[in-house]
């Protein structure tokens, strides 16, 4: 038997399996009585057990229901106050299969217990001595407390094992809603970053002309009125001619990593592998091949560095 579970709960079961938290929860504990309630007073209304309706002679139909629903809900007080203590008990102590059976049964025979007493109390046993010439009265006890523990079994196990069987199928759909959303939450996180990553390009008359992923741009050039866009598409250099300014882009992508470096060109710095500089003057190298040298401006020296620095792989 295990000792110690965690920090904040002593383990006292058998096995290493602990009980489902489903099984111990306020409202699941509410519903299962009054699941227990209704199937109970049902099955003594139909079953008649203990031939319980000779304990009171004459008694109707109506008179009986009122009798087995006072019996029913003061048992069904029992089992609340049972499911009262099996909830504080289970904050402070881990229990596993096993002992909740345990306690099902523990549950039976005080049940089982107390319909004895009832039946004492009306004058049943003496009936029943009587009627089946019981001589000794321990014996006549007995074996109505016998039948008693299999009627209370009966009257329990059946709502227990369909609660159970419920609250479980319950479990398992909540548990795959709640993974369904999770993967719903990552795709869409996904998704948003993506689209935070995309860039659409668009063109003097501000329609757009071309949209794809930062991390896909190479660099982009400027001749006269037109910028040509290098970027990367099945691991080769493919470009897009886009009619703007190189200024208007600065302006787009001054949040990116897509920096300008000279008069011409643009760079996207996570593609920079190295800063080569020769004397004072800078060239920037890639990490793909198809692309030469691009030299830096003086005038942009220290924001290349700083470019360089902040964005790059290599940085």
């Amino acid at each position: 038997m295990s000792t110690i579970t965690d920090k904040k709960k002593y383990a006292l079961r058998f096995g290493n399996k602990e009980l489902p938290n489903f099984l111990v929860t306020k409202e699941n504990i509410r519903r299962l009585i009054f699941f227990t309630t209704v199937y109970s007073l049902v099955f003594i209304n139909i079953f008649r057990p203990f031939n319980s309706e000779t304990w009171i002679p004459g008694i109707n139909n109506l008179n009986y229901f009122l009798y087995s629903s006072l019996m029913v809900v003061i048992g069904l007080a029992l089992i609340s106050i049972s499911r009262v203590v099996m909830y504080f008990f289970v904050k402070k102590i881990s229990i596993g299969y096993w002992e909740y059976l345990i306690w099902i049964l523990g549950e039976i025979t005080i049940l089982a217990g107390f319909y004895v007493f009832i039946a004492h109390k009306v004058g049943f046993i003496d009936n029943y001595i009587e009627e089946n010439q019981v001589k000794i009265y321990s014996e006549a006890v007995f074996e109505i407390y016998r039948k008693a523990v299999a009627n209370t079994t009966w009257m329990l196990l059946i709502p227990y094992i369909i609660s159970y069987l419920y609250l479980y199928n319950e479990h398992l759909v909540r548990n795959v809603i709640a993974k369904l959303n999770e993967n719903a939450n990552t795709v869409q996180s996904q998704t948003d970053k993506k689209e935070q990553s995309l860039i659409h390009f668009k063109d003097d008359r501000n329609e757009v002309r071309f949209s794809i992923t930062t991390d896909k741009i190479a660099y982009i050039e400027s001749s006269d009125n037109y910028c040509k866009i290098f970027y990367i598409n099945n691991d080769k250099l493919q470009d897009f001619i886009l009619r703007t300014s190189l200024k208007k882009l600065q302006e787009e992508l001054k949040d990116t990593a897509i920096q300008r470096c000279q008069r011409s060109y643009m760079v996207n710095f996570e593609h920079v592998v190295s800063l080569r500089r020769d004397n004072n003057d800078i060239s920037l190298e890639f990490d793909i091949k198809e692309i030469k040298e691009i030299p830096v401006s003086k005038s942009y020296n220290d924001k290349v560095v700083e470019s360089f620095v902040k964005y790059s792989r290599q940085g």
